[in-house]
């Protein structure tokens, strides 16, 4: 039990028996139940969360299945227009304020979740900024140096997308380089709406890091017991894994009960990689590249930091319902920690109302667990020089050589580390359905694909796969094995052909629509195109008399009381033909919006289905809700403070603002869960990035990861060459 300290009231209410009489005429009536968890969700690079509606939403549903409860209800998000609507947009659709509000989470009355969303980015400061502030803009959007666009604070939610990283240690104060080959990179991907260009210093993502270890840190202050779960999403994964680290190191020198890492990692769509990609090395500041030995070893050494910390308390048989006895609520009667009753779940896996009835599953303790959700069809993951676990999935184990030493097997899938397998192939007809019993898988069989695109795409852009290649899906089974939902954020029907020179299995993927972000950031990389002439109105041109009015007059009017982004550029003025009183000809740029549109109604692409796990819903209803660990969450069974931790996780809320949210809970918080909050906060708003003490530019050993460049590998080898006396031996 929790010392009385630390007890709050989760909730009271009261109902008049009669009308017009004092409360001491009432009775008690029923407050809400107490969470389960604490589940923390975090995006990827170039992302403002774009799939946490989706995720929560499955996630609270699966809750209620798997626990037996029906008051968990999602959060709804904003947002426009989605990838998966193929309809026609108007100036109408465009958001007002769209970096601050697209995909912003929106607690209703009816809201009972226990989700915080985590974000995080990337803040320009001067040095991050053309010198010539011309140069600060294109198209009316903000940008760096390189060319990246930027939201009107200068920040990028996420960071930049050529800014990710396959390992630990390239966050720590190095970039996604310039040059020529960034410059062909570029090209060869031709994609406007994700441009590759050179990059700041990764060093906001330690940040991150280091301020989700502070978050998970302070809601374990509250009770050391709280059960706290992070489900993670592409460059989210690296931030996740490395605040574990920082979190069984201690922050700032702390080492108490509350700083052990979370109970239970779901990492998806990981760039996590063990090869040592030539590509990598080649966009890397310095062509520094980390070897596959520490790789392996970093990977091992953090999850079992996180296995290492299994926490026993509270055990599961405290939260069975039992007559007499409070369990808090937080399961309904036919839960058991041995055995439970799925009473709801949807048609398509459980079958109906009667069937679900006598759906008996196994619960599970999975404090202690990391899991890796991966699709071999992502093709992102999945580009030469990423080649990340979300792509290929994990061996059991990696053989490797450290520099100096020898050879070692290092473990990586165990009894604690499992990966599930979600697929849009079909063999033999047969859909792969996640959650079978533990099985080995081929990854790729004879004339098949690697990812599923086409010959040229694979030969050009992809990591490629070894025909015959296993991977052990050890993944406990799941009480309804189901088939995963991967086109949800795609226009259904715009794919599904058979792709040339492949199997039957290989089929093409569906399409998906632009969306504003997308589109704004398309705007920045490119240029504005040149409009077909318009007739356009101007009263006081006679064309027997009154010249035409100049280009500057022309653009003045047209621009008058307009926003930047809905203002133009005219290049000529002419007369009708023949000419009109009143009418002339026109010939302008696109506004910026009219870019944007542009770019929305006609820019389309394959899905890369990167993000396919995490838009379906269904995944988190039967495979996420299923595999985090559940327990405690006393932290956020008081409301204030829930609004004060979800304030916290947001970069972008400035520290000044946290004293207003849930009656000033926030000012209860821990000196160091403040120091790094308010850190944050300035690096935000005035673009100061905190000191080396708050944010290291290099790894500590302590922290188990691994810092081991190529070069250390082949100097031993350069050395002995260099000392050879054949190498004396001049030349005839």
């Amino acid at each position: 039990m929790s010392d009385q300290s630390n007890q709050t009231v989760v909730g009271e209410g009261s109902a008049p028996l009669y009308p017009n009489r004092n409360d001491l005429m009432c009775v008690p009536v029923d407050v809400k139940s107490r969470f389960p968890c604490t589940t923390i969700l975090i995006h990827g690079v170039n992302d403002l969360g774009t799939d946490f509606g989706h995720v929560e939403k499955g996630f609270c549903e699966g809750l209620n299945d798997r626990l037996g409860r029906s008051d968990f209800v999602a959060a709804e998000y904003s947002h426009g227009r989605m990838a998966n609507d193929a309809s026609p947009v108007t100036s109408k659709d465009l958001m007002k304020d769209l970096d601050d509000k697209m995909y912003r989470r929106l607690a209703t009355d009816n809201t009972y979740s226990p989700l915080i969303p985590f974000y995080w980015g990337f803040k320009a400061g001067k040095d991050d900024l053309s010198i010539d502030p011309a140069k600060q803009k294109r198209n009316g959007q903000n940008i760096d140096k390189y060319g990246n666009r930027l939201d009107p604070g200068l920040c990028k939610n996420g960071g930049m997308f050529a800014n990710a990283t396959t390992n630990l240690v390239d966050m720590f104060n190095t970039a996604f380089k310039g040059g020529f080959k960034t410059w062909t990179l570029n090209k060869l991907q031709g994609d406007p709406t994700h441009p590759l260009y050179a990059c700041p210093n990764r060093h906001y993502m330690i940040l991150a890091a280091k301020r989700l270890a502070a978050l998970v840190r302070q809601i374990r202050l509250v009770d050391a017991n709280e059960t706290v779960n992070i489900i993670a999403h592409s460059q989210g994964t690296m931030i996740t894994l490395l605040a574990q680290a920082f979190l069984a190191e201690g922050l700032l020198g702390s080492k108490g009960a509350a700083d052990r890492p979370a109970d239970n990692l779901i990492l998806i769509d990981s760039p996590y990689s063990l090869r040592e990609e030539l590509m990598d090395r080649l966009t890397q500041t310095g062509e520094t590249q980390q070897t596959t030995y520490a790789r392996a070893k970093t990977l091992g050494n953090i999850v079992g930091l996180v296995n290492a910390a299994k926490h026993s308390a509270p055990p599961l048989g405290d939260l069975q319902w039992t007559p007499g006895q409070d369990n808090y609520g937080i399961t309904g009667p036919q839960w058991g920690p041995a055995k439970a009753v799925r009473l709801t779940g949807p048609q398509e896996v459980t079958g109906t109302d009667s069937e679900k009835m006598n759906l008996q599953f196994a619960e599970r303790d999975n404090r202690g667990f990391v899991t890796i959700y991966w699709s071999p069809e992502d093709a992102t993951v999945g580009l030469t020089g990423v080649a990340g676990m979300g792509t290929l999935g994990l061996p059991e184990s990696q053989d490797a050589t450290p520099a100096a030493g020898a050879k070692e097997t290092i473990k990586l899938i165990s009894s604690q580390f499992f990966q599930r397998l979600f697929t849009r192939r079909k063999r033999n007809g047969q859909p792969e359905k996640v959650g079978t019993a533990p099985h080995q898988y081929t990854v790729r069989e004879p004339g098949e694909s690697s990812t599923m695109t086409s010959m040229s795409d694979e030969m050009l852009k992809r990591a490629s796969v070894k025909v015959g290649t296993t991977r052990h899906i050890n993944a406990p089974e799941l009480p309804n094995a189901f088939t995963p939902a991967m086109e949800d954020n795609t226009v259904v029907g715009t794919g599904g052909k058979k792709i040339w020179g492949y199997s039957d299995s290989d089929i093409s993927a569906n399409i998906q629509s632009t969306d504003e972000l997308e589109a704004s950031i398309a705007v920045a990389a490119s240029d504005l195109q040149t409009l077909a002439p318009e007739t356009q109105a101007w009263p006081s041109y006679g064309p027997n008399g009154a010249a035409l009015p100049s280009v500057s007059e022309v653009q003045e009017a047209l621009n008058e009381g307009k926003g930047e982004l809905d203002q133009t550029k005219v290049l000529d003025v002419f007369s009708t033909r023949p000419p009109t009183a009143g009418q002339i000809m026109v010939i302008r740029q696109e506004t910026p919006n009219e870019g944007k549109l542009r770019f929305m109604n006609e820019h389309t692409g394959p899905s890369s289905y990167h993000s396919a796990v995490m838009s379906g819903e269904l995944n988190h209803r039967c495979a996420t809700a299923f595999d985090v660990s559940i327990g405690q969450a006393r932290a956020i069974d008081d409301a204030n403070r829930a609004l004060a931790l979800r304030a916290i996780a947001d970069w972008r809320i400035p520290s000044s603002k946290f004293s207003d949210v849930g009656n000033g809970a926030y000012d209860q918080f821990d000196a160091i869960t403040k120091q790094y909050v308010e850190a944050n906060s300035k690096y935000n708003v005035a673009g100061v990035f905190p000191d080396e003490d708050l944010v290291p530019k290099a790894p500590h050993e302590s922290l188990g990861v691994v810092n081991e460049q190529r070069a250390e590998r082949t100097k031993p080898l350069l050395d002995a060459m260099a000392k050879n006396p054949m190498n004396s031996v001049p030349l005839p």
